[in-house]
């Protein structure tokens, strides 16, 4: 009788014990919820949980920060209303789907925030499963990368732009020449390149200074850009050269009528700081794949057809 006394004290003892245990660890996870709460909110990078569909169902500190709505406003938004309008909301369904085949996702996408202003950020996506390892959401990890971004395309910029008239230079000019001439050999196509330099311009240096003879610089090219169509390139190789290159024409002719235009819109009248300018142009054309079949063939051989034209304005002003 004793013994069985005994052995039900040790089992009363064992389920306190057994009790004590289970509210210590019930306040343990909660304190970890509440930690991992706390770490959620005050990330730097911006965390945004969706479900399968794309709503908006968490939002910590770092997104509103970078988005610039509260949570109260993001909850129950469509994920893909943070994206630039370029960006369809199929966008955010191509990525859920992406992260249930793969289990990740990571990218570099543009964001529109709502004060309206634009930016980049460098996403990474994973899911979220339920507790019977059922796939139930995204969580997605975005760093603001818009400094970056704008750094890059600035030397980017250096890189292919004349920073002067904002024209592609001569190592954007030749990739694009390439491009086309590729191009042009796939679908059995011509193209015209046409060589324009000024004629005079050193006159306008000289007796202008040469900050006035920059301003007439990117007066032409502004006349260049709005001579051609959007599919065709004008650049500025260097000095007071400029290059254009006319994509897919049909005829010959064709060159020559633009040829004829660019001058005709060069030499109209432009006023810069109260002197009127009358600017005129020798223009040398090349068609591929007539005159040449490579970058440097073409280039040469409008060139040379520009002296030509150069030369004979010369001559005819001769008394």
């Amino acid at each position: 009788m004793g013994n069985l006394l005994h052995a039900r004290s040790l089992i009363k003892d064992r389920i306190k014990s057994m009790h004590m245990t289970t509210d210590m660890i019930n306040i343990l996870e909660t304190s970890k919820l509440e930690q991992r709460a706390r770490a959620f909110d005050y990330l730097f990078d911006a965390v945004v949980v969706t479900d399968l569909n794309g709503t908006i169902i968490d939002w910590n500190s770092g997104s509103e920060k970078l988005y610039g709505y509260s949570k109260q406003e993001a909850l129950g938004r469509p994920v893909h209303t943070l994206n630039v309008a370029e960006d369809t909301p199929h966008l955010a369904i191509q990525i859920i789907q992406t992260v249930k085949i793969t289990g990740k996702w990571n990218g570099e996408v543009q964001v529109l925030k709502k004060n309206g202003s634009t930016g980049w950020v460098e996403c990474m996506m994973v899911p979220l499963f339920d507790d019977v390892n059922q796939m139930i959401g995204v969580l997605g990890i975005n760093r603001d990368i818009s400094d970056r971004r704008r750094k890059e395309e600035h030397l980017a910029n250096l890189a292919h732009y004349d920073q002067l008239t904002g024209l592609p230079n001569r190592y954007l000019l030749m990739d694009r020449l390439s491009h086309l001439i590729q191009h042009s050999v796939r679908e059995k196509t011509k193209f015209a390149l046409l060589f324009i330099d000024l004629n005079n311009f050193k006159a306008v240096n000289d007796n202008d200074g040469h900050d006035q003879g920059d301003l007439v610089l990117k007066e032409t090219a502004k006349k260049l850009k709005h001579s051609i169509r959007r599919s065709d390139t004008a650049a500025r190789i260097g000095g007071d050269e400029f290059i254009v290159l006319l994509e897919t024409i049909k005829n010959d002719s064709d060159a020559l009528f633009m040829a004829e235009n660019i001058i005709q819109t060069l030499y109209e009248p432009c006023v810069i700081n109260k002197k009127i300018y009358t600017i005129t142009g020798s223009v040398g054309t090349a068609i591929y794949p007539r005159d040449g079949t490579s970058s440097d063939a073409l280039l040469s051989h409008a060139d040379n057809a520009m002296y030509r034209v150069k030369k004979a304005v010369k001559d005819a002003a001769k008394p």
